[in-house]
């Protein structure tokens, strides 16, 4: 069968003799991830300090939900790449030989820190492990996956009872990594680290929740059995929170820190520093991690969908994004950009900022005055202030409560609404952006017939064509644009600074998402 990637790949079927049969990976070599560094250049002793927007809360790849902390330490089963498309990593190759199977091949020269070796069993122990353990956060991705078979040591075979056409996506994040079957039978807690169950270039040195992680480079890669050359460079690399991105730019100008992570409304002055000479970055527009206004419909009075409606309609966003961005926020009717397949050119023109249509629908609602509390983190004050301001016109009374990095007030059910990101793990798959934030873990759309959990599951079958698929998918996103219970807001752009010392920063991986992937960082000698 002919060699097919990236997510129209995915979705393309092709009846052979009866078979159904579906997407097949290329195998191995060096394009399962890509790293370009020159072993002469590289200084064995190079050490790093990164600061993140984001604290570390658990190392547990199923309890964290951003994966920038646990890339360094678990490999996973599949990549994503610059370009938005799926490619081998622990994981050589895959297909679906029916409907309801997806089988993937796997490395055969991959051993965990604890010297235990990667096969089928160590695949299926993870599935298992994430699906079953409490306080998994994967479970709504993992959930058509009904059972697990380790065929051989490098076939692993998952059988399907619905949807699977996701997995291959959603295995580039937390649910793709593997951890050492060893220490899973252990029970050991991995929140504080590994415990020798990597199979990532790096470990862990210390960890203090909330505020740093302090990495060296795994045993494997000490001993020169780590399975990817290029990764693992650095001798040591510290990656710590800093909550403003002021903050990290003043620390990455007093030298304090050698990378920093600059966002929202900060990138401006970041690339200023650039284009003076004196600093260097990469800058990127985020894809599958979108600025969104998320709304409980449950709890009074966003209760009233005319109100939620209305605030639809009365949001600038061209307004927020040039006024408060300046211009480094692309406006967003809907999560996946017209580059992608799923892409609907009808949601496009829904809820488009209308003043006349908005005070219309605030008086249909037949609600006095009505107020909600938003909660949002250290990031999002100014777009949370610019909001409240905007609503404040028609009458509606926004309360700002600024709350931490960690807290889960909205995501369980026990607040108004929330200002932050949507970025679903595997997000270049549109099943988990619902299974996530529509119908799984925050369960914001409402869904009372169960229409849309079945038009969701029927595409995301693997049989379908990517045009089958995107019509089912345009039907969800019209009812999920008409609840108004995401309101997005625009694809916000990131820098990372750096004064020189960073390198490799073309390889830096996931910048796409936020989520991003240091293992090729190195310093020079």
């Amino acid at each position: 069968m002919a060699y097919l990637s990236g997510a129209r790949a995915r979705r393309v079927a092709v009846a052979v003799t009866g078979l159904l049969l579906a997407m097949t990976a290329a195998c191995g070599g060096d394009d399962s991830t890509k790293g370009a560094s020159n072993s002469k250049d590289v200084d064995p002793n190079g050490e790093l300090t990164v600061a993140y927007a984001a604290p570390p809360t658990s190392l547990d790849p199923v309890k964290n939900s951003g994966e920038y902390f646990t890339n360094q330490l678990y490999d996973r089963l599949t990549y994503a790449n610059d370009k938005l498309q799926v490619k081998p990593m622990l994981a050589r190759s895959w297909r679906y030989p029916d409907p309801h199977t997806l089988e993937m091949t796997l490395r055969d020269d991959v051993t965990f820190e604890d010297g235990t070796k990667f096969d089928a069993a160590a695949v299926k122990a993870n599935i298992v492990r994430s699906q079953t353990l409490p306080g998994s956060l994967l479970t709504s991705v993992l959930k058509g996956i009904s059972s697990v078979e380790a065929v051989s040591p490098t076939v692993v075979r998952f059988h399907l009872s619905e949807g699977g056409a996701e997995l291959p996506a959603v295995f580039t994040g937390s649910a793709g990594m593997m951890i050492s079957p060893k220490v899973i039978a252990s029970g050991v807690s991995l929140d504080n680290g590994p415990h020798g169950g990597g199979s990532g270039p790096y470990t862990v040195v210390s960890f203090s929740p909330n505020d740093r992680v302090v990495y060296k480079q795994s045993k494997t890669v000490l001993d020169g059995t780590y399975w990817d050359k290029d990764a693992g460079r650095l001798k040591k690399m510290t990656w710590l929170y800093l909550a403003t991105s002021p903050q990290r730019i003043n620390a990455v100008r007093s030298g304090d820190v050698d990378l920093a992570q600059v966002t929202g409304v900060d990138t401006t002055p970041a690339k200023r520093l650039i284009k003076s000479g004196a600093y260097q970055g990469r800058e990127v527009t985020l894809q599958t991690t979108q600025l969104s206004l998320m709304l409980r419909s449950t709890r009074p009075p966003l209760d009233n969908k005319d109100l939620r409606q209305a605030i639809a309609y009365a949001i600038d966003k061209k307004a927020l994004s040039n006024g408060l961005y300046n211009g480094d926020c692309e406006p967003a009717q809907q999560f996946y950009t017209a580059k992608h397949w799923a892409h609907s050119a009808t949601v496009d023109t829904m809820f488009r900022y209308d003043h006349d249509k908005a005070q219309q629908l605030v008086t249909q609602s037949g609600l006095s005055n009505p107020t909600f509390t938003l909660v949002y983190g250290p990031l999002y004050e100014a777009p949370a202030q610019a909001l409240q301001s905007m609503l404040g016109g028609y009458g509606i009374k926004m309360k700002l409560q600024p709350v931490s990095g960690i807290d889960l007030s909205f995501r369980d059910g026990r607040a108004d609404a929330n200002l932050g990101t949507v970025s679903p793990n595997g997000g270049l798959e549109p099943s988990t952006l619902i299974n996530q934030f529509y119908l799984g873990v925050y369960k914001l759309l409402p869904d009372a017939d169960g229409s849309i959990a079945k038009a969701a599951a029927d595409a995301a079958d693997p049989t379908l064509t990517q045009a089958q698929a995107a019509k089912l998918y345009d039907g969800i996103w019209q009812k999920a644009a008409d609840a108004a219970v995401i309101i997005p807001l625009c694809n916000t752009h990131q820098v990372w600074l750096q004064k020189g010392k960073v390198a490799n920063l073309k390889d830096f991986g996931l910048t796409f998402s936020g989520r991003v992937d240091p293992r090729y960082l190195y310093v020079e000698k």
